[in-house]
């Protein structure tokens, strides 16, 4: 063996070590249905050194690969605790009707009546019951978090109670979650009763519910934004479509959350949607909305 082939052979064993050493905080990337050659097109294009897993959910096909200092692509084996997790993810998705999404309804606290959930009986249903009060929109649960922590806290009674048969068939069969928040694991669609939503997921390290940054949207589908330099979505201008104009609740909402954020919005009578762009600095970050007819 050359020198350069032994450097090569002993820097993709240290890596494989490594990997399997760190399961929990392996790269991953979905590819839903994707060829192998296409999977090895997106684990070199998810990162340049290191491992990383390509899965497709939908065709039960999950790959380990390990990306040398050249840009070489190795695959690896999978290794059991990674290949038992996949396995119950795969039977979640096949149980619950091919989707890793729970349709959860904030102000009821139920869940999607086409899903394949267990009955529950009164005593149990009346523990779920309370006082404290639970957001209607978005906007309100990123504002305020103790209704959102009533939110996630019914989450988990209700989720128990109800006995969701697919979602705790995989619970119960894995320890640790090993795969990204929404292409990975199942999440529960937190449904507000103005017609926006989030999504939420459930920890199974800490045992408990937490919602999913960046998943916000209201009821025309837009993006929420969670902080200032947010409005404009990954450094590009955004579109926010408000069919109503400035006088339904969609836009009233949103401007009342970007005024919070010390944005001004030039949004007239006539308008239908909006595009925020932003300046940036390293003191300032100027949001700048104009609407459009």
């Amino acid at each position: 063996m050359n020198v350069l082939g032994y450097f090569a052979a002993a820097a993709l064993a240290i890596s494989a070590a490594s990997v399997n050493a760190q399961n929990s905080e392996l790269a991953n990337v979905a590819c839903e249905g994707c060829s192998l050659q296409q999977m090895e097109q997106a684990a070199l294009s998810e990162i340049d050194v290191g491992g990383v897993v390509v899965f497709s959910v939908s065709t039960g096909d999950i790959r380990k690969f390990i990306i040398t200092w050249d840009r070489s692509l190795h695959e690896a084996p999978i290794d059991q605790p990674l290949e038992d997790y996949f396995v119950a993810l795969a039977r979640f998705w096949n149980e619950n009707g091919g989707t890793l999404e729970m349709n959860y309804y904030v102000s009821s606290s139920s869940w999607d009546t086409n899903a394949r959930v267990a009955s529950f009986t009164a005593g149990r249903s009346a523990s779920l019951r309370s006082d404290a009060p639970v957001p209607t929109t978005i906007y309100e649960a990123l504002q305020n978090p103790a209704k959102m922590n009533t939110v996630m806290e019914r989450l988990d009674a209700s989720l128990a109670a109800r006995g969701y048969l697919a979602y705790n068939t995989f619970a119960n069969s894995v320890v640790l979650k090993f795969l990204n928040a929404e292409a990975g694991q199942p999440v529960a669609v937190l449904n507000f009763s103005d017609g926006s939503r989030s999504k939420a997921t459930y920890d199974l390290n800490e045992k408990t519910w937490k919602p999913i940054p960046g998943t916000g949207r209201d009821v025309h589908g837009n993006f929420v934004p969670e902080k200032k330099e947010d409005f404009v979505k990954e450094g590009q201008p955004t579109v926010y479509e408000f069919p109503g104009g400035w006088a339904s609740d969609a836009y009233m909402d949103f401007s009342r959350y970007a005024f919070d954020y010390g944005i001004r919005l030039d949004f007239r009578e006539g308008d239908t949607s909006m595009i925020c762009t932003y300046e940036s600095d390293d003191i300032r970050t100027e949001v700048k909305c104009m609407g459009i007819r």
